[in-house]
């Protein structure tokens, strides 16, 4: 097999009693691409799926059954037990297993990761999830859509569901239901067209079987030769538009780093402006600085001279002992104190400047006999 296989089905809770073709419920089709034990017996050694994108399958069962309990008819009521609530859908790469070599194997990793954009694209936030199989012949994926609640509370499937809301428009439009179905195949035609332009070109895969087209065998190698060519080219031409756009950002982001440099050199430029502005007003303040930090250290000198000479003669005063007179007279004169104060206080240690002619020490002890 060479050619594309996309199919999606609605999946109700329960299976319609009348229903035309066989049917799976909801709750079957999860167990199936779950791999439950009883629900794959197809499958001679059944593998758990690789999960790729969304919820877990239990997660995706309630999710559903919850939106199915609270969404209505059209008419207002609940949805009947055999009313779709889901949409299940398989892609399937076209090349076995069993066939694979190294060159497949990266071809199907390409194709997976297209398929998941393509999904993701399409349905939005509708895509529950995405499982992987790679316990039958072919590897394949299964994908879940649960669709969204309209402002009325119904379910709408023709939002993801391409061949519903064409028959839904016809109808709504007053045509035959003859015309409704041919509107139906039309879009899923052309959905198929959207996987395979998007997708399978890519690869190499054909949008339709040679027994579908009456293909001669030979007719059919020749169209997938070509389609591989085509392919080449197209990821080729890919590849060629991915570099030129990273080029393009690189070049873009270039431009960014060189405006960004003119700005930092302009930023710089201020600043070294500054610079020598704040040197030449430290040049300016610092004999200022100097000649403050000396007056500081003067006044703080001239402090404690003042106070040692302060205490010196408090000492005196109130001992009398001639060391205190004698270290007073030996002190230089704090720049505190004025001269004649000074001089003043010189004489009246030394009795230089007492009317009675007598020295400090006796006259203080006249004092003290009195």
């Amino acid at each position: 097999m060479a050619f594309q296989f996309l199919h999606i089905n609605t999946v109700a809770r329960a299976v319609p009693k009348k229903a035309a073709t066989k049917r799976w419920p909801l709750r079957d089709v999860l167990a199936e691409a779950g791999r439950e034990t009883a629900a794959c017996p197809h499958i001679d050694a059944p593998r758990p799926p690789k999960r790729l994108f969304g919820l877990t399958l239990p997660d995706v069962e309630r999710v559903t059954l919850r939106q199915a309990e609270e969404a209505r008819d059209a008419k207002g009521r609940k949805l009947r037990k055999d009313a779709p609530v889901m949409l299940s859908g398989v892609l399937s790469y076209p090349v076995a297993l069993a066939d694979m070599d190294e060159r497949a194997r990266a071809d199907y990793g390409a194709w997976e990761a297209r398929s998941l954009r393509w999904l993701s694209g399409r349905y939005g936030d509708t895509l529950a999830s995405v499982v992987r199989h790679e316990d039958e012949n072919y590897p394949h994926l299964h994908f879940f859509i649960v669709p969204h609640l309209t402002g009325g509370k119904s379910l709408d499937f023709e939002a993801v569901h391409p061949g519903i809301a064409a028959r839904e428009a016809e109808k709504r439009a007053g045509k035959s239901l003859k015309a409704a179905n041919r509107a139906y195949c039309d879009a899923m035609r052309a959905f198929q067209d959207d996987f395979h332009t998007h997708v399978g070109l890519f690869h190499g895969h054909l949008r339709e079987g040679p027994r579908r087209r009456r293909l001669s065998r030979g007719a059919y190698l020749a169209e997938k030769r070509n389609a591989e060519r085509r392919a080449e080219t197209m990821i080729k031409t890919e590849s060629r538009l991915s570099e030129l756009e990273a080029f393009k950002l690189a070049a873009a982001g270039a431009d960014k780093v060189q405006h960004r440099a003119k700005l930092l050199e302009r930023e710089v430029s201020v600043l070294r402006e500054e610079n020598r502005a704040l040197k030449l007003e430290k040049a300016d303040l610092l004999p200022k600085l100097e000649e403050a930090q000396k007056k500081g250290e003067r006044y703080r000198f001239d402090a404690s001279q003042t106070a040692k000479a302060f205490a010196t003669l408090v000492a005196l005063v109130t001992t009398g002992r001639d060391r205190f007179r004698t270290a007073l007279l030996s002190m230089p004169r704090p720049r505190q104190v004025g001269q004649d104060v000074w001089q003043r206080l010189r004489g009246f240690l030394t009795g230089a400047d007492d009317d009675e002619g007598m020295p400090f020490e006796r006259r203080r002890r006249g004092h003290e006999r009195e």
